[in-house]
């Protein structure tokens, strides 16, 4: 029997296969981006179908799946757990189909079973308490337009607007965005004309990475990163926050300058990976589910 576990954001997903024999295939490879999808806004057709080719090129004997655990962006209820399980079907119609939030996802895969707050930073923003057993989120999540702080698109259009309001040093701004960009009704264009608008807008968090030793960069992160923390302290007791659980591709490439806003409000960032898809095979391996 075939089983596999996926891990779907909004912009992207990762996926592992286990076979008859023992293995674990991981997709996609290095290099390779494959499709997410997010119940309150994608296209669940599309992505049942971008997927299905890919699998059939690449791992065919996975859609002979005979179940399938979904972590997912945006499954927060059951009308978007139907719709996530409505798009899964697509793909592997004749399998038994289990869908939870990507945010317990980030729990079983990174807590090792100890509490902790979980975090995800990457495109997005979310967080909750992971008691070992239980997962609590009082603090909404309010997607790019209205929350995400810290993620890849806050970072990002906080960056474009200090841009376009020329707040960037000079030297930094020919680095970043050449002698005559960026330009801004190309800006406007790509991002409301994106079907993914929080993505386009972190595709430019990215480019800060290679210069972390500049002051503007470091500081336009780390007064991010101090806003999230700021909304951490809010939402949660102190005995819930002392150790924090980070994945995502934000906590991840700039885990060293998270790690120091966050002790500056007496919280320590104990384990950051950029997905935890790889914990989530060894917790149900280890639970026998899969």
């Amino acid at each position: 029997m075939v089983q596999v576990i996926g891990e779907i954001g909004g912009s992207s997903s990762r996926w592992a296969v286990l076979t008859d024999e023992g293995d674990t295939h991981i997709w996609p490879v290095k290099g390779e981006r494959w499709p997410g999808f997010n119940p309150l806004s994608g296209n669940g057709e599309r992505f049942a179908k971008d997927l299905r080719s890919l699998l059939e090129a690449g791992d065919p004997a996975a859609l002979t799946a005979h179940q399938v655990i979904i972590y997912g962006a945006g499954c927060g209820t059951d009308d978007r757990r139907t719709r996530m399980m409505t798009a899964i079907a697509g793909v592997w119609p004749g399998a038994q189909v289990e869908v939870a939030t990507d945010l317990l996802g980030a729990a079983l895969g990174l807590a090792d079973g100890e509490p902790g707050l979980v975090l995800i930073l990457g495109t997005g923003m979310n967080a909750g308490y992971f008691d070992g057993m239980e997962l609590s989120t009082p603090m909404p999540s309010l997607g790019y337009l209205l929350g995400d702080e810290g993620s890849g698109a806050d970072i990002g259009r906080h960056l474009l607007q200090d841009a376009f309001h020329h707040r960037i040093p000079a030297d930094m701004h020919r680095r970043l965005f050449g002698e005559s960009g960026p330009v801004v009704k190309e800006v406007l264009a790509r991002v409301h004309g994106s079907a993914h608008p929080s993505r386009e807008l972190a595709s430019y968090t990215a480019w800060l990475a290679p210069h972390l030793d500049d002051p503007y960069v470091r500081e336009l992160i780390q007064s991010r990163f101090q806003v999230l923390a700021e909304l951490l302290v809010r939402y949660f007791a102190p005995d819930q926050r002392t150790r924090v659980l980070a994945t995502g591709s934000v906590a991840f490439g700039f885990r060293s300058l998270l790690a120091t806003i966050l002790l500056d409000h007496g919280m320590t960032l104990s384990v950051v990976e950029p997905d935890p898809l790889m914990g989530l095979v060894r917790y149900h391996r280890q639970r026998g589910s899969v």
